[in-house]
């Protein structure tokens, strides 16, 4: 499972690439994942993030797609954008799969 993929920018970082969580790397507003795991094989990803207060949240799950002993493996995939503020994607990418799977 991945966790939100959307962070706000590191501020004195040199524009440097770092690694941070999951093996992601910062360089301002772009934030990537080289590579994680998925039921047929491997995926990356990249953002970029166009102004420092984030209201924007995406996430990806990988695996099972239900609570239940056998279930067929899948991947969600979920972009949430903000309109105007945070609360309402943070809520939906917390929220979201959960109540679907």
């Amino acid at each position: 499972m991945v966790k939100p993929c959307w962070r706000p920018s590191v501020e004195g970082d040199g524009g440097t690439c770092r690694r941070g969580n999951w093996g992601r790397k910062v360089d301002g507003l772009l934030w990537c994942r080289d590579s994680g795991q998925h039921s047929c094989g491997e995926f990356s990803m990249a953002v970029v993030q166009a102004n420092n207060l984030l209201e924007d949240q995406c996430q990806i799950e990988s695996g099972p797609l239900s609570f239940n002993g056998a279930c067929p493996l899948g991947t969600f995939v979920g972009v949430y954008d903000g309109h105007g503020g945070p609360e309402t994607s943070r809520f939906i990418n917390s929220s979201l799969f959960c109540n679907i799977k």
